[in-house]
């Protein structure tokens, strides 16, 4: 594990690189989860830069309009001039900058840009070769471990083709966890927020139900002849009946199709719990905010694929439920060997776990929103975190 530090750094060009925000506009969650880097590299005094990836859906108008989205979006929080986007056609294997069209810089810029950079930080190998090549120090970010590895011993991803392996799976390394290193060094750091974006608020209504914002998936993986689930579906079911056993209010932000024909939206809603489309209730930052301020606690289940191979993985969207004062009762993947637990943050491993902590939650509930807070500042912030992440690059 690095060791979280606040001491300043000389000031830094780092590019950040990824495939997934201009695509996906309705994910206000998603969309927080990186801003967190942006806006906390740029408060530490760095020149930050975003190159972004987006493969073509083959209709201009929709493309067109991704990329509007994505470059307004940005625009807004300062980064004008200091973002790009290659729109590619083909896979990713195939992404060259003579290859792909460019926005907001020229190629010739572009190639510049990353030959002037003293780091670039390529979140779950967004950029693979020949685009990889430009740049002189290449970190990975791995925000899905296990997943990412598993992947790896079957694909060519590019994985090794990096400098510096930085993991949100907090117990990676520790004799317990399961991941598959690769014969790499992955140093794991704990993901975070920034601060300023996360405002205390007021104490929600007492009838304010346990809430969380994911994904409904079916998919699983194999890893080394084991069958592993990367499903939320799969984790959520586990404990379908606890609105029943705990009189509790539970709502999930949850993409189920309103005429979802596996019976999955008529279970969860004979079983007392309450469904909201997140492309919705959180499809922007603001709102995706509200939604979780709103809400008395966060209910959060692990894909199957993070607790069953003791990852430690924790998620930002808890962090961000912490630092707007939330409590999170969350499964355990093994971070509770590496944060404290039991105010704030509650941890579970099982069904009765489960019902003991949503008791827990509710009956302290003063002691755990303050706690809560307190957890985010001293644990999960960025001005700890950013830091130690570049020390470990070498800075």
């Amino acid at each position: 594990m690095l060791d979280a530090q606040t001491a300043g750094q000389s000031s830094l060009r780092i590019l950040l690189a990824n495939r997934t925000l201009a695509c996906y506009p309705q994910g206000g969650g998603h969309w927080a989860c990186f801003l967190q880097y942006l806006l906390g590299l740029n408060a530490l005094g760095h020149e930050i830069f975003w190159l972004e990836i987006l493969l073509s859906s083959g209709n201009p108008t929709r493309d067109r309009r991704l990329i509007n989205i994505f470059f307004n979006r940005l625009r807004k929080y300062g980064f004008e001039g200091r973002c790009a986007l290659l729109l590619c056609r083909g896979n990713l294997d195939e992404i060259a900058l003579q290859k792909a069209d460019a926005y907001g810089m020229s190629p010739d810029q572009i190639r510049d840009l990353a030959r002037s950079t003293d780091l670039l930080w390529n979140f779950s190998c967004s950029l693979r070769q020949p685009l990889l090549s430009l740049f002189n120090k290449r970190v990975l970010i791995d925000l899905d471990p296990g997943y990412l590895q598993a992947c790896g011993l079957t694909w060519d991803m590019g994985i090794q083709d990096h400098h510096v392996f930085l993991s949100v799976g907090t117990n990676f390394g520790e004799p317990d966890c399961q991941i598959p290193d690769l014969k790499l060094k992955w140093l794991p750091f704990h993901p975070f927020v920034y601060l300023p974006m996360w405002t205390l608020t007021s104490a929600p209504k007492k009838s304010a139900p346990f809430t969380s914002v994911t994904q409904w998936t079916w998919e699983n993986l194999t890893l080394e002849g084991r069958l592993l689930s990367i499903s939320k579906r799969d984790a959520y079911l586990r404990y379908v009946d606890l609105p029943v056993q705990t009189a509790q209010s539970f709502e999930l932000a949850v993409n189920i199709h309103p005429k979802d024909v596996t019976g999955d939206r008529e279970l969860l809603t004979q079983m007392g719990w309450k469904l909201a489309h997140p492309h919705r209730v959180a499809r922007s930052l603001s709102l995706y905010q509200n939604y979780l301020q709103q809400s008395r606690a966060e209910f959060s289940c692990a894909k199957p694929i993070y607790r069953e191979l003791n990852t430690g993985w924790v998620s930002d969207r808890s962090v961000a439920y912490l630092a707007s004062g939330r409590p999170v009762l969350a499964e355990d993947t093994g971070f509770s060997k590496h944060l404290p637990i039991g105010r704030g943050l509650v941890a579970f491993h099982n069904f009765e776990e489960a019902v003991a902590g949503v008791r827990e939650v509710d009956g302290n509930y003063p002691l755990h929103r303050r706690a809560a807070r307190e957890l985010a500042e001293e644990y999960f912030s960025s001005t700890k975190w950013l830091p130690a992440m570049l020390s470990a690059c070498g800075w």
